[in-house]
């Protein structure tokens, strides 16, 4: 499928980076607040879990991530609802932006600083919903979706029945888009050895990526009115 068929937020690039955000944000949280904010599920379970043995302070600022993540999806919703143009989806990153690239300069204080980046996240959890990376659908947080997509693909690819074609192709897709997540929380991993609370840039930088790739696209395509 040619990407000049593809509307700019389903095109492989856009999905990579971020699936590659992703990941890239909750191993930053989860190394540097003992939270996470993309895959909410897992600050449940995370919670029931450890409940007893981690510190109140830590149970604390999961269950702000919690409510604050949803705080941001619910708002994500009503900023959705009063989209005037194709570049609210822009809008929707600029809070979770600012804020990665603002955090090593502020005084450290977590009981801030994580309900605001889980509020931004959620917002950006609710601009990029029903994402796709070409047609196929995926989910730009939560990789476990995708983890079985790509397996299902893989098998009927292997297997030989149906539309190989299609099929292959499914199996590549998110095979990118997993290991793009994978390799977000790797690098992350990686820059917090050496440069701790700096390596929140890097999500910096994907999300900048995003945005001007994003709207280069919009603007070059003149889809400003139409792609809403």
């Amino acid at each position: 499928m040619e990407s000049r068929n593809l509307l700019p937020q389903n095109t492989r690039l856009m999905a990579n980076l971020l699936s590659f955000s992703g990941g890239a944000l909750d191993v930053f949280c989860h190394v540097y607040y003992h939270s996470l904010v993309a895959t909410q599920t897992g600050n449940i379970l995370l919670l029931v879990s450890d409940w007893q043995n981690s510190s109140m302070y830590y149970n604390l600022l999961r269950c702000f991530s919690i409510l604050f993540f949803s705080l941001g999806f619910l708002f994500g919703m009503w900023f959705k609802d009063r989209r005037k143009n194709a570049y609210w989806r822009v809008y929707g990153l600029l809070p979770l932006c600012v804020m990665t690239a603002i955090l090593p300069f502020l005084p450290s204080n977590a009981l801030i600083e994580l309900p605001i980046i889980a509020f931004s996240a959620g917002i950006m959890m609710r601009t990029f919903t029903g994402s796709q990376i070409e047609n196929h659908p995926f989910v730009i947080f939560m990789t476990s979706g995708n983890y079985r997509r790509m397996l299902t693909a893989l098998y009927y690819a292997i297997q030989g029945s149906g539309d190989q074609r299609e099929y292959r192709r499914q199996a590549v897709n998110y095979s990118f888009i997993v290991g793009s997540f994978v390799v977000g929380a790797i690098v992350s991993a990686v820059l917090m050895h050496f440069v701790h609370l700096k390596s929140i840039w890097v999500i910096t930088l994907s999300l900048i990526t995003i945005m001007v790739y994003y709207s280069s696209e919009v603007k070059r395509l003149g889809l400003k009115e139409t792609n809403l």
